[in-house]
């Protein structure tokens, strides 16, 4: 029982063995019904000669503030390390917004008492579209196996774990981006800026993760709704938080606390800014 209220099952087969393996199942079942709706693969037979990624499932407990259980999460993943460079993989990296751009945004829109609005896209590798040279293979899927034999599952989308996922998600994203306006900023590519009639946007982007600014709080949520339309995201509405880092805005003061907890040691990193003219 401690392990359990504790500890996330590794393998199904452990998941099997708890007591609430019918709260794993279910959330298991709701990923599949979600990969195949969003047509990630097709069942083919095994093709001789190809390399054959694994996956694995990982499970963990989301919990609430009191520690409660909020929910079950169960995530399909690749084991990339099983890919082959050359054969079913090319390009691996993906650009983010660095740590020190966000910081000057972040002075920016103080200064200029801009909103600053965060949201992150659902199951953002799944938008990603693989190319015809990248021929991917997977297992089938732990607990999910059938009675056919020497079947696979034939990748048409970036799974997670795949080692191009990051990249072909960035790739999306920078074409949606592109099409709405914005361009890349020439210091940072995970920054996409556009300007509006008298106004201007400034999307920060770190993966799936996303900030958007700028002087006009029609169009924020206004360009919110459009990539909503295109790809599932969840609006986090006014940013608290950024990679772990919790953000507070002191209007007195005119500055913005940027908050690190590790362990019992707390860094705090203050930016002060002058009030606007």
């Amino acid at each position: 029982m401690i392990q359990e209220t504790e500890g996330n099952p590794k393998t199904v087969q452990e998941a099997q063995s708890f007591s609430d393996w019918p709260k794993w199942k279910e959330a298991m079942d709701h990923k599949i019904s979600l990969l195949k709706h969003a047509g990630t693969w097709t069942t083919v037979p095994c093709p001789h000669g190809k390399n054959v990624v694994r996956c694995k499932w990982e499970f963990r407990l989301k919990r609430k503030a009191d520690s409660s259980i909020d929910k079950y999460k169960a995530c399909l993943v690749t084991r990339g390390f099983t890919q082959i460079y050359g054969v079913d993989y090319y390009d691996t990296y993906s650009l983010v917004t660095w740590l020190v751009s966000f910081h000057f945004i972040l002075a920016i829109t103080m200064h200029n008492d801009w909103e600053v609005e965060a949201f992150n896209f659902n199951s953002a590798y799944l938008n990603g579209e693989l190319d015809a040279d990248e021929e991917i293979y997977m297992q089938e899927l732990p607990g999910y196996e059938t009675s056919e034999v020497d079947v696979v599952k034939w990748l048409l989308k970036a799974l997670y774990g795949l080692k191009q996922a990051r990249r072909k998600w960035y790739d999306t994203l920078h074409t949606a981006m592109t099409d709405l306006g914005f361009q890349v900023a020439g210091a940072d590519p995970g920054v996409f800026v556009a300007h509006i009639k008298k106004h201007m946007l400034v999307l920060m982007v770190h993966v799936n993760d996303c900030t958007m600014t700028g002087s006009s709080p029609k169009l924020i949520m206004a360009y919110k709704g459009k990539l909503h339309k295109w790809y599932a995201l969840m609006d986090l509405r006014p940013m608290s938080w950024l990679l772990g880092i919790q953000v507070m805005h002191d209007c007195e003061m005119w500055a913005i606390s940027l908050s690190i907890s590790r362990k019992k040691l707390v860094l705090f990193l203050l930016i002060p800014f002058l009030p606007p003219k």
